[in-house]
């Protein structure tokens, strides 16, 4: 991922918000972040079209509450007819939650709270509002490829059929699924999970978001399914066709084997790999319970939290998979462990159900219910 440079030329930022005081604010941060620069502001969806197609900003801020409530039908407009990274900035409350999914869902790369004085801080949102920018900027290099194929983001990642369901195989245990994402995930997730709902196996995901966004996107999932998805809680049991998402916050998923049932368990404790939930605690976890009966898939990300987890199920046995770089919105994680070598095949985006149904056809040790 290349990041911005403060000796380089600046990475040109949108912000389009409806409120006077937050363009002001998020210029000043924006304009005070080494490798950034502001070159305008709207106030409007329409006001925002104007200024992408005049202005042409390397990253777009976005507020969804915009007038008429078009934030979303603006970011849909954007990544249809003219990919750019999109960067949502938003209050969160009540159904903004569900607007904020459908909105990562849509391709966003990213959301930040706005500051409300109590649990978001100005600070934390200083920080976080760079930090979001980081991984926009980061992801320039695959918008620009998507405009020039005149492609937007679902044609970029081509799509497989899922292939038929298959008897169980004789003789063999049941298989377990773990999936790790963070930046770009929440479609990347749901397109895997979306190809891997035929074949009915127990699912862990841990991606990365805080509290109140995790249930949303596991109700979202069930829909875009038809698995039972859910926010794990402490004991789930998960069983064929079950899936649960690590919930957001101070608490780590770790998944355990006892008397053939895959367990869930949430323990409190700091942050492993720069997060909690932790891709990399999870995936411990399961190469610790479940060894070779597990298939590990790692998806676009910032950072390298999942690698050394990955690495573990692949010693212990376990088939890995990391996303294709070039299918990733941030291509951190897959290149960690790819070069950790806890790869076992690297596949694009739109393949990866395909070649764990094929996975299966070729060890017959494992089952799929």
């Amino acid at each position: 991922m290349v990041l911005p440079s403060a000796s380089g030329p600046p990475v040109k930022v949108l912000v389009v918000d409806d409120s006077v005081l937050m363009q002001k604010l998020m210029t000043k941060i924006i304009d005070g972040a080494p490798g950034f620069q502001v070159i305008g502001v709207a106030g409007s969806a329409e006001e925002g079209w104007d200024a992408i197609q005049d202005l042409r900003p390397d990253v777009v801020t976005l507020d969804l509450e915009l007038p008429g409530r078009h934030g979303l039908k603006l970011l849909a407009r954007v990544l249809k007819q003219d990919p750019l990274p999109v960067l949502i900035v938003s209050a969160f409350g009540g159904p903004g939650a569900d607007n904020t999914i459908q909105a990562l869902e849509l391709g966003a790369i990213d959301f930040i709270e706005k500051p409300d004085g109590t649990t978001h801080t100005l600070e934390g949102f200083m920080a976080h509002l760079v930090a979001g920018l980081q991984r926009a900027a980061g992801s320039r290099r695959m918008f620009a490829a998507m405009r020039q194929a005149a492609q937007p983001l679902g044609a970029h990642r081509p799509s497989i059929a899922a292939a038929p369901g298959r008897e169980s195989q004789r003789g063999g245990r049941r298989a377990f699924i773990a999936i790790g994402a963070s930046t770009g995930g929440v479609p990347a997730v749901q397109t895997v999970m979306r190809d891997l709902a035929h074949l009915r196996l127990p699912i862990a995901v841990v991606q990365h978001m805080p509290p109140g966004y995790t249930a949303k996107f596991a109700g979202r999932l069930a829909a875009a399914t038809g698995l039972d998805v859910r926010e794990a809680a402490d004991g789930d049991r998960l069983k064929s066709g079950m899936a649960v998402v690590a919930p957001g916050g101070p608490r780590h998923l770790e998944i355990e084997e006892r008397r053939g049932e895959f367990v869930c368990v949430l323990k409190e404790g700091p942050l492993v790999s720069g997060h909690s939930p932790s891709v990399d605690v999870m995936f411990h976890s399961v190469a610790r319970s479940l060894g070779a009966q597990a298939i590990g898939i790692l998806l676009t990300g910032m950072g390298r939290d999942g690698a050394d987890g990955l690495l573990a199920m692949r010693k212990a046995g376990a088939e890995t998979l990391i996303q294709s770089g070039e299918t990733c919105v941030v291509n951190g994680m897959p290149k960690a462990a790819y070069e950790l070598g806890a790869a076992d095949r690297v596949v694009p985006l739109g393949q990866i159900g395909a070649a764990v149904s094929n996975l299966l056809g070729e060890r017959p040790n494992l089952r799929t219910a």
